[in-house]
């Protein structure tokens, strides 16, 4: 379905947003300028957001990280 560009900005706003809260809430009381984080893990959070098909999140992360993205997120978690 096509969507209007100013609507697609709109949800990008929104998705960008969103993941920006994230990082945020998980960084704590850093600032996000401080905090060292997983590029694999952001680049994750992007694709999803956006809603990328399988072959786009492929092209961008490359099959060799979208692979190793693929494995950690079903891993279980570690405490």
């Amino acid at each position: 379905m096509f969507q209007p560009p100013s609507t697609q900005r709109f949800q990008l706003v929104g998705t960008l947003t969103r993941i920006r809260q994230e990082w945020q809430d998980a960084a704590g009381s850093s600032s996000l300028i401080e905090v060292e984080g997983n590029m694999g893990m952001l680049l994750a959070d992007l694709i999803n957001g956006v809603g990328l098909g399988i072959d786009e999140q492929i092209q961008v992360l490359g099959p060799e990280l979208f692979h190793e993205m693929k494995d950690f997120l079903k891993s279980p978690v570690q405490n």
